[in-house]
């Protein structure tokens, strides 16, 4: 509550010395997979040298019947001139609100993350090289509009992502007309990709360079923004679109559920051709085929090593918004975890013990959280997988054991849940990996036994609030579009 007083203190104190002017203001409506899912409002406000440019995106979507609603704000301050002045993202999720603030100077930017507990600030260098803010983008892609060139090409960055310059290219595909809000403008679509994000975007422009659509296949179904009226984008929301079931991937055979299989082997590869890798990491092993396959082996027997660069890497043991080990009540749960053990338990004895307590502890356990953060899950034990998996990184970080969060997917035997698959199905999951006597190794606290051979491993997390978004962009490219074929079971 001081936390939160404090905040809304600065923002008084902030709001009392500025006098910002709105200047530009668009509503966009949401749909996905064809269902209104919710609104973007953006503005452009002026103070004297400064701009601010506001987002801010509304949606509802349903996990396995959970409908979730969630609110996400950029706010991005520069000079008239394009220097860089302040970065704010707040996102809220079922009640659950974490908020970063980025404060640039020439040479670095400050970073203070809140996620449920004690505020985490860090300093980061400033991003060798030239790069736009917003309101340079802007002018520029109109002034290039002008010249009727079929490329843009900028680098700009992108908080979301963390703090790294990111280069984007902008390809024309058609000039058209188009009625607008009741008006016919002539319109050019342009192709939209960047190197941090392995999806591209399809966005439509009138002639003096607004934006009046962008459309993007995130693999669960299109995501498209359409610029319409206030009351047209906060109209109600329709059926809500379902996710999670979409991302099911159904293997090619069963895969028995007991417990009792300690290796298994599949060959993975892309729906629409594109190469497929994935990395060794923990129990998994994995080979790139040149046929732009990947063959994955998780042996429960032999986990992977680390790298020196890994074993001596202090970000697998700091403290961070989103898991932080120094958290009281973290620090409370750690020791309760493992309070039955005997002083000389192994660090795996210790680490297990965790697991098993914090499937133990969250006991209400479904759809409804986003993405809590350690101290937030501590003190409300609810949620699903992100809930387990960081949590259980915090109490091993709390407990002195380095630690990382993994995303990929989990095998879901039919005999556990009927989604209409003889196979059953591999659903996008996350879990935890703990350093020990110089292997990771993985554990699931969502299950009531350590780990099992169902699970393939897409990427892997240090849990930092700036760069988590930017560590899971890579499982964007495989949702809705991977086939896993299991090859072999057991030895």
């Amino acid at each position: 509550m001081i936390r939160k007083a404090l905040f809304f203190v600065l923002i008084f104190v902030t709001a009392s010395f500025a006098n910002w002017q709105t200047i530009e203001e668009d509503w966009y409506g949401l749909t996905i997979a064809g269902a209104k899912s919710g609104w973007l409002h953006t503005t452009l406000e002026e103070d004297g040298d400064l701009y601010r440019s506001t987002a801010t995106q509304q949606l509802e979507l349903s996990r396995g019947g959970m409908v979730i609603e969630i609110e996400v704000i950029n706010e991005f301050v520069e000079t008239k001139d394009g220097k860089p002045i302040s970065v704010r993202t707040v996102q809220e999720a079922m009640g659950q609100v974490s908020e970063s603030i980025w404060k640039f100077t020439d040479t670095e930017i400050e970073i203070t993350s809140i996620a449920g507990g004690t505020p985490i600030t860090k300093k980061s260098p400033m991003p060798k090289g030239d790069w736009m803010t917003p309101q340079v983008v802007d002018r520029y892609f109109k002034e290039q509009l002008t010249k009727n060139v079929s490329t843009i090409a900028y680098q700009t960055l992108s908080p979301e992502l963390g703090p790294t310059i990111i280069t984007v290219v902008l390809t024309k595909l058609s000039d058209s007309e188009r009625v607008v809000m009741g008006n016919l403008q002539k319109i050019t679509t342009w192709k939209t990709e960047n190197d941090a994000m392995p999806v591209t975007g399809i966005d439509s422009y009138d002639s003096t360079g607004k934006k009046i659509e962008t459309i993007m296949n995130a693999g669960f179904g299109e995501m498209k923004n359409t610029l319409m009226t206030k009351q047209s984008a906060q109209s109600p929301v329709g059926e809500v679109p379902e996710l999670m079931v979409k991302m099911f991937i159904e293997p090619s055979k069963k895969i028995p559920s007991d417990g009792s299989v300690r290796k298994i082997t599949m060959n993975t590869k892309s729906q629409d051709g594109t190469p497929v890798s994935f990395p060794s990491s923990g129990y998994q092993t994995a080979k790139a085929n040149a046929d732009g396959t990947c063959t994955v082996v998780i042996n429960l027997d032999e986990p992977q090593t680390a790298t020196a660069e890994e074993i001596s890497d202090p970000q697998f043991l700091a403290k961070t918004a989103l898991c932080d080990g120094s958290d009281a009540a973290v620090v409370a749960l750690a020791k309760e975890a493992v309070k039955n053990l005997p002083a000389n338990a192994s660090t795996f004895d210790r680490a297990e013990a965790m697991r098993s307590f914090v499937h133990r502890f969250i006991t209400n356990k479904g759809y409804g959280n986003a993405f809590a953060s350690a101290s937030q899950v501590a003190r409300d034990p609810s949620g699903d997988c992100s809930e387990h998996g960081v949590l259980l990184c915090g109490l091993l970080r709390a407990s002195g054991i380095p630690s990382r969060g993994v995303m990929g997917v989990v095998y879901i035997s039919p005999d556990l849940a009927n989604f209409g698959k003889a196979n059953g199905v591999f659903g996008w999951h996350f879990w935890s990996q703990a350093l020990i006597d110089g292997k990771w190794v993985d554990f699931d606290a969502t299950l009531p036994e350590q780990f099992n051979v169902g699970h393939i491993a897409s990427s892997t997390s240090t849990l930092q609030s700036e760069s988590v978004n930017a560590d899971m962009v890579g499982i964007m490219a495989l949702i809705g579009n991977t086939d896993i074929e299991v090859v072999k079971i057991g030895k």
